[in-house]
Formats: C-alpha cells, sequence, structure tokens
C-alpha cells in the first residue's frame, strides 16, 4: 500500500440515459463522504442550547478525555496535556492548539470528527468559555467551513481565570484577510489557538487552562445552565445491531482465540491470552485477516466498529513512531484476486472504539484514491477481509479487542431502547419520539413522561406510536426529549432502528411517480458500483428514494435493465427477507441490453432482492410508481382491459394518420384518457405495452407524464432491427396524454394500453413471486410448446396464490426456446383475442415482459403464438380483487 502520510500532515497545518455510456457524474475514489447531518434543535427542545450538548449528549466541561482527545497531534499541539477535575490543562507555546472539533482531510470520519458532526451556524452563533492563563497571552478563535473557509478571532486573555465571551456573527472581530469567513453553514473546525505572550518576547512555556465552553444559541445561557437533564441514547446506535460474526459465522471477532485470526503480515508476537489480540507491528503494513465464513452480504452488514488500542506517540509521518493511519482492505469476487482498500481511517495512541458506515454516499469515496480496483462496499461479496493496523515503518504494540461488522438495528416485535440522563438530574421525565428523516425533530411520539431514574432506563418499544396505533415498517430515528424544571434536554439516537414485522398480503393502492434511478452499478446511483456477480443479489433500498415514501409500502413498479452480461442468466426479483423464489424477471444473453418492468412486494425491511444467476451484469433499476395500503387522493385502483391499441407509427394509429417513424432526439405525445376503454376524466395512471419495432440505431426510449421534464430514466433498451417489447406503467401527465422519447436512430413505436388507475376498480395484492407455467416442465399445463397459430389455455386463479375471484393479475411472461421470430398475445378468456402482442419471441434469446392482465370468469387467461413454436413460463407477483 502506498504511503500519503506526509501529504496528510502537510494538509492539517495548512443523469444517466444511455445504457451504454458512463456517466459523467460517476463517482471516483478518494472523493469525500458527504458531511454528516446537522443536529440542530430548537430552544423548545433544548434549554442549555449549546452544540456539544446537543450534539454529543456531553457540553465541553472535561470531565472526560473525549471533549478534547489529550494527545499530542489530536486534540491539542502540546505534549504536555491533561484532562482531570474538570479541567483541560494544556502547557502551550507559540502556535499551540486546542481543538474543540476538527475534521481530517481524505479519511473515513469516526468519533466527534467534525465532518460527521457539523456545527449549524444559524443556530449556535455565540461562544462562552472559562479559560485561565499563567500569562497575559494572545489567543484567537479559529473555525473552518464545510466549503475550507477560514475565519480568525484574535483576542488577549488575560494571565488567571477569566470569563471569555463572543458574538461570532459580530464582523468587527474579524481582522485578518483571508482568515475572516463568514459563521455560516456548517462548520467543521472549531478551536483555540495560541499566539505569542505579551510583553514576553520569545516562545515562553504557557499553562493555559479551560474549566468549560459553550457554543451557543444567542438566547441560551452564556454560563453553563444548572439542574438540566443531559439524556443519551444508549441504543440503538451506531454499531448497529446483528454482527455478522456473530449471527452468520457463528464465531464473532472477540479475539478469544486465534481462530478469530486469519492471514496476517508484518505483526510479531502474537497472543490471545488474554481474551484480547495482542501484538507488536513491525513495518508500514500491518494486517490482521478476520476470517469469513458463508458470504458476507455486504448490503446487509455495513456498520464496522474496530476496539483497538496502540501504544507510543501519535504521527503521521511517513518515519519510524508515525504513520497513525489504518484501513479496512478486502478482496472482493468480481473480479477477484485483488485487494482493494478504504479510505485513510485516522487511529490515536490509547484506547479508542471507532465507528463508521462503509456504505458511503458516493460509494467509490469509501475507497482510497490509490485503489486499483473501485468496489465500494454494497453488491459485491469479498472473498477476503482485514483490518490494517497502521502504516508506522518502527515498531508499535497494539491490542485489538474487538471488531463488529453490523447489520442497522432492527426488530419484528419488539425492541428495547435504552437511554440515560447523564447529569443525573433531578425530577425528570422522557418523551421518545422517532423519525424517518434522520435529524428531524417532528417525529411521531412513541412514550411520554416516563420517569427517568439512575443508571439505564428502558422502553420497549413494540411499534406503536403513544396512542397505541400501529406503525408502518420503516428505518426510523430515535431521539428522546426530557423535562425537568430546569428546562428541556434532547438527545439524538447515532444509528437508526429498522422496524420490519412480517406484511400479510395487504389491498393496495397504486400511486404513479415520474421516473427516478434507484440503481446503477456503473456509475454507483443507488450505493453499488460494481456488476452483480454470479449467484449474488443485491438488496436494493426502496422505501424513502426516489418519490417513494419512508413507509407505508406495500410493492414497487421499477424499470430494470441488465447491460454487458458476460454470459447467459436471468434477474430475479423478490422481497428481500423472504425466501429467494424460482421465478424470473428478465433472462438475457452475453452483450444483451435488456429492460423489463417489474412489479415487487416489498420486504418487511424497505427493500427488494435483484438476483444475478450467472456471469456479471450491470443493473440499472428505474422506479415509475409504488403500491400503498393507504388510499391515495388519486384512487389508485385497477382496472383491467381488454388489450387495445393507442398508437402504432407503422399505419397512423393514433398519430392522426401520419405514417413515420420517431426520428432521433424527438418525442411524441400520445393521447391515453377517453380511448380504447380509458375514462376521459379521473385516471391517474395507465399500463401500456409498448413496442420498438424496426429500429435503426442502438438507444433507449423514455416514457413520462406529458407536461414534466423528461426524467433521466429508461424504459426501453434495443438495438438496430430488433423488436422489443415493455410493458409500461406511466403517470399520465397534462391533456390526459403520456410522452415517449426515443434517443438514437428512428424506430417505430406500438403502444397497446391494457389498464388504467383510477378511484374505481380494485385493489393490487402483492405476493411472494411465484412460478405458475412452465410448458417445460409441465407446471400448470402439458409439457410441450406452443406451437404456430395455437393458443394455449392459461390456469391462473387456483387459489395458489391467486383466489378464483381475482379480477386481473399481474404477471412475467417469458418466451424460451424459440423457433422464428414472433408474437404472443395473451389475453382473458371469454373475450375476442385482440389486436395487441404482449411479447415479441425471438430465436435463441429468452424473451420476457411483464403483464397486468384482466383474467376471464373462469380465472384464466388465453395465449396465442403467431409463427414458429416457443415455451412459455408465467411467473406471478399479486392480483387484483
Amino acid at each position: 500500500m502506498g504511503s500519503r502520510h506526509s501529504a496528510l500532515a502537510l494538509a492539517l497545518v495548512s443523469a444517466v440515459l444511455p445504457i451504454a455510456v458512463q456517466s459523467v457524474h460517476a463517482w471516483t475514489a478518494g472523493a469525500p463522504v458527504d458531511l454528516g447531518t446537522v443536529l440542530s434543535p430548537s430552544a423548545a427542545l433544548s434549554t442549555s442550547g449549546d452544540f456539544a450538548t446537543d450534539t454529543f449528549n456531553d457540553p465541553w466541561d472535561f470531565s472526560n478525555p473525549e471533549d478534547v482527545i489529550p494527545v499530542n497531534g489530536v486534540g491539542t499541539g502540546s505534549a504536555d496535556v491533561s484532562v482531570g477535575g474538570g479541567e483541560l490543562t494544556v502547557a502551550t507555546h507559540n502556535a499551540s492548539e486546542i481543538r474543540l472539533l476538527m475534521k481530517w482531510p481524505g479519511v473515513l470520519p469516526w468519533g466527534r470528527d467534525g465532518w460527521a458532526n457539523p456545527v449549524d451556524a444559524a443556530r449556535y452563533t455565540q461562544t462562552t468559555m472559562r479559560i485561565y492563563s499563567d500569562v497575559l497571552l494572545n489567543m484567537a478563535i479559529r473555525f473552518q467551513t464545510s466549503t475550507g473557509q477560514w475565519g480568525v478571532i484574535p483576542f488577549a486573555l488575560p494571565a488567571g481565570w477569566s470569563t471569555q465571551h463572543f458574538d461570532l456573527l459580530n464582523r468587527t472581530l474579524y481582522p485578518f484577510a483571508g482568515s475572516d469567513a463568514q459563521w455560516a453553514g456548517s462548520i467543521v473546525w472549531f478551536e483555540l489557538f495560541r499566539g505569542g505572550a505579551i510583553g514576553n518576547p520569545g516562545d515562553p512555556l504557557v499553562n493555559v487552562k479551560l474549566d468549560w465552553v459553550r457554543l451557543h444559541r444567542a438566547d441560551a445561557s452564556q454560563t453553563p445552565p444548572a439542574g438540566l437533564a443531559v439524556p443519551v441514547v444508549l441504543s440503538p446506535n451506531i454499531e448497529g445491531g446483528a454482527d455478522y460474526a456473530t449471527t452468520v459465522r457463528g464465531n464473532p471477532w472477540d479475539f478469544s482465540g486465534m481462530d478469530d485470526v486469519g492471514e496476517t503480515h508484518d505483526v510479531a508476537y502474537l497472543s490471545t491470552a488474554s481474551g484480547q489480540l495482542t501484538g507488536v507491528t513491525v513495518n508500514n503494513d500491518p494486517f490482521i485477516g478476520l476470517p469469513l465464513g458463508p458470504t458476507l452480504n455486504t448490503d446487509r452488514f455495513h456498520r464496522l466498529t474496530v476496539d483497538v488500542c496502540y501504544d507510543g506517540p501519535f504521527s503521521l509521518d511517513d518515519a519510524k513512531g508515525g504513520g497513525m493511519l489504518g484501513r479496512v482492505a478486502w478482496m472482493p469476487s468480481n473480479p477477484g484476486g485483488v485487494w482493494t482498500e478504504s479510505q485513510d481511517i485516522i487511529v490515536f495512541p490509547g484506547c479508542h472504539r471507532m465507528s463508521l458506515d462503509m456504505n458511503t454516499s458516493g460509494p467509490a469515496s469509501l475507497n482510497d484514491e490509490n485503489s486499483g480496483l473501485v468496489t465500494g462496499w454494497r453488491g459485491m461479496r469479498p472473498t477476503a477481509l482485514r483490518f490494517d493496523l497502521n502504516e508506522d515503518r518502527g515498531i508499535r504494540g497494539f491490542t485489538l479487542r474487538e471488531v463488529r461488522l453490523a447489520d442497522d438495528a432492527a426488530f419484528s416485535s419488539s425492541y428495547p431502547i435504552t437511554f440515560i440522563d447523564g447529569a443525573g438530574a433531578a425530577g425528570v421525565t422522557a418523551d421518545i419520539f422517532v423519525s424517518t428523516t434522520k435529524g428531524s425533530y417532528s417525529g411521531t411520539r412513541i412514550a411520554h413522561n416516563i420517569a427517568v431514574g439512575a443508571g439505564v432506563n428502558t422502553f420497549t418499544w413494540d411499534g406503536r406510536d403513544d396512542a397505541g396505533r400501529a406503525m408502518a415498517n420503516g428505518n426510523y430515528w430515535v431521539y428522546i426529549v426530557m423535562h425537568n424544571s430546569a428546562g428541556n434536554g434532547v438527545a439524538y439516537a447515532t444509528g437508526p432502528l429498522r422496524e420490519e414485522k412480517p406484511v400479510p398480503a395487504t389491498p393496495s393502492y397504486f400511486v404513479p411517480l415520474t421516473p427516478a434511478r434507484l440503481l446503477d452499478t456503473r456509475t454507483g446511483e443507488g450505493g453499488n458500483i460494481v456488476p452483480l456477480g454470479p449467484g449474488v443479489f443485491t438488496e436494493l433500498n426502496v422505501a424513502g428514494v426516489g418519490g417513494v415514501p419512508a413507509t407505508g409500502v406495500t410493492a414497487v413498479v421499477m424499470n430494470v435493465t441488465v447491460t454487458s452480461p458476460t454470459a447467459p442468466g436471468f434477474i430475479t426479483a423478490w422481497p428481500s427477507g423472504e425466501a429467494q423464489p424460482v421465478v424470473s424477471n428478465l433472462n438475457f444473453v452475453p452483450g444483451q441490453t435488456v429492460p423489463n418492468l417489474v412489479t415487487v412486494k416489498v420486504g418487511a425491511n424497505g427493500k427488494v432482492n435483484l438476483f444475478n444467476s450467472s456471469g456479471y451484469t450491470d443493473v440499472i433499476a428505474d422506479v415509475a410508481g409504488y403500491y400503498t395500503a393507504a388510499p391515495p387522493p388519486t384512487g389508485g385502483r385497477f382496472t383491467a382491459i381488454t388489450p387495445s391499441r393507442l398508437l402504432d407509427t407503422r399505419d397512423g394509429t393514433g398519430t392522426g394518420g401520419v405514417i413515420a417513424p420517431i426520428g432521433a432526439g424527438q418525442y411524441i405525445n400520445v393521447a391515453i384518457t377517453g380511448t380504447g376503454g380509458v375514462p376521459l376524466s379521473g385516471v391517474s395512471g395507465v399500463a401500456v405495452n409498448v413496442t420498438v419495432d424496426q429500429p435503426t440505431g442502438t438507444g433507449f426510449l423514455t416514457v413520462w407524464p406529458t407536461g414534466e421534464q423528461r426524467p433521466q430514466a429508461s424504459t426501453h433498451n434495443f438495438a438496430p432491427g430488433v423488436a422489443v417489447a415493455n410493458l409500461v406503467i406511466a403517470k399520465v401527465g397534462a391533456n390526459g396524454q403520456i410522452s415517449i422519447f426515443n434517443s438514437a436512430g428512428t424506430t417505430h413505436v406500438v403502444a397497446d394500453v391494457i389498464g388504467y388507475f383510477s378511484a374505481s376498480g380494485g385493489q393490487f395484492v402483492p405476493v411472494v413471486p411465484q412460478r405458475l407455467i412452465d410448458t417445460r416442465l409441465g407446471i400448470g399445463v402439458p409439457v410441450g410448446a406452443i406451437g404456430q397459430g395455437a393458443t394455449l389455455n392459461l390456469p391462473i386463479g387456483t387459489n395458489n396464490p391467486v383466489p378464483t375471484n381475482a379480477s386481473a393479475v399481474i404477471v412475467n411472461v417469458t418466451s424460451v426456446n424459440a423457433t422464428l421470430p414472433s408474437f404472443v398475445t395473451v389475453w382473458p378468456t371469454g373475450a375476442s383475442m385482440p389486436r395487441a402482442s404482449t411479447l415479441n419471441p425471438r430465436p435463441g434469446v429468452p424473451v420476457p415482459n411483464q403483464a397486468y392482465l384482466r383474467l376471464g370468469p373462469d380465472g384464466t387467461l388465453q395465449a396465442f403464438n403467431g409463427t414458429g413454436s416457443t415455451d412459455l413460463v408465467v411467473d406471478v407477483f399479486g392480483y387484483v380483487m
């Protein structure tokens, strides 16, 4: 691994549309991770009004070494520093720093790093401190904004104890050009800086002490208020819940024995005799391998905690006694054989428990800028994993006490929320809230007026609000407000809590959306930046993204596309957390780009799984809408109709008689309401089977509501001369129309409406996907392909799982082993065969398409094949009652 210590030390001193084209917005390794969430409670929640109290639940009162890390080069610029008796004492020289909040450039932040815990400059506008100096001394307050601007406020510190107060918005306090940044936005660095001793030339050693420091609201007390509770949420927390090594491997990485240690390098004298791993690093690339057991699902296990101790001094120099940079490194199975590594993790002398989230945004910002392979964390399955202790070229003792790699905290029945009052105040009661938005203080109250006792308090949450009403599954952030006669205090949990109660089959309503991209493994959109490997699935988060609500969603409708697959295979979509079904949503051969609409039940954890059967392939997912148990204002009920043709550019249907393909970069508006059996009004969305015919180029179609901005999403991908059909669930736009855009070449387009969404009709019931028909194996029908001009009866409403009285069904229909180019039409038994196609089989290539189909009175469908022969596979994803 390359060394970058000198550069780091110096720094401390001073819409993807075309499927085949990489996005210019793709993330690059070494990019900064996202700025942390600003916590900014109002005066009604926080009487203290102090940044450290509100954010860390621990005021800068120097009651513990976390307030300022007492290590030279970390919390201070002095070798002689101590914390004790409620005071910080620093033996300072000229240019000594006392860092209350700081950021390290180009690293993965953990703990009280200002990048992870920025100050809301609009809320905390003043600072007050009780401070001591041996002599009259030049001092300064220094801060840095998240955009890299510095502000400096100089002041004369008298000898002895004094209280100093500053209004950080007062521009007269900033005399130095170039160091006069506005106190605004997010502040990531806040420190005290020593100048020279006044009247005492040279660089005398001067003791500076701090009793307390407050960075506070203008309306809050300048001195620490007495009698207030200081709430602290213990669980849930940043370390998460279920641990991979414990729950999957069956043996936690607690280093109680050498079976917790894999491959090692540049370490000596290893021992677990004390119940933890002790040893010595002997060169600049020491690491401890972490044994893997069953496959590590990086989508689920992403919260990394390392509990480790180091001997010796702190330095980042590329020399003996330096290199205090740790990392995580892993060997992905795709493409395999090459290690990749995280950005630096600054490690300190002494014992520290470091927690960070490996799911960075964007995903490539996890990787070091010198990584030869950029994978991020999600979507890949590592074959080896290690913790790189440091890059010290000398000898340094260490103790590795524990490594955890955990899922978010989660519960299916109840969860113990634990908390304390760090101040031990009298007469305290607590209210507990949960919010679906991190950092929001407008959550739902789940408990109130809890008497807070000494020590750890527990409230067991069963997923209901404090009125006893059940709350929907979702990710929640817990915060606690404590009250007593002195005022209020608030604390936010450092990690989320996921409610994931089992979800029964639920009658649901559809809400159409303007398409939005949820996943693109080529660019990192959605968190994955590597192709899906053979036999690998990714857990795609669909709740709370792309216009989908954070809670209450029963199913989602997405257009899923594979591109550049290396082997023949298929994609399966199913609700996360449930057993993988034997179904497919789209099929492909090497080099193909294949899209298909997917309607899939959402797992109890708010995710859906996408599985790749073989080879490697990039995957793109664009959301088109969602289903919810709560009726929306638009109605959201589905009415299936016998398919009817709305558009055919080959014969002028729907174009006013104009016969012409759609040109490159052009679009056409298609009338939906009042045509083909769709009502003239009250329609929010439509199910349309759209077919590309005779394309001359390689490109894509985008379908979106007329009158809205065209989204960065695609519904079809095509190659010259190949007919491609794909079901589109589209929001209906202005004048009851949808728009269809063609990216390249010219192509004819055919659109057949098969149903619509309104206040009337049936409710959709999502189910765990299940195979109903397979002519290859005789599932549901006799063995044998459908011949030329032949019709096959498809029994669907068999009560397994589609009830006999269902009015419509959502199925994926796949043609396999076709002998000639053809078309297949599926329609309800008892109706005349429509002038419409469901999919277009091609020899040598499986061809899938989703269909929303009205069922015949006996619960069956009819399937007609035009030419040649083809096998047919039908998988069900839900039905309409």
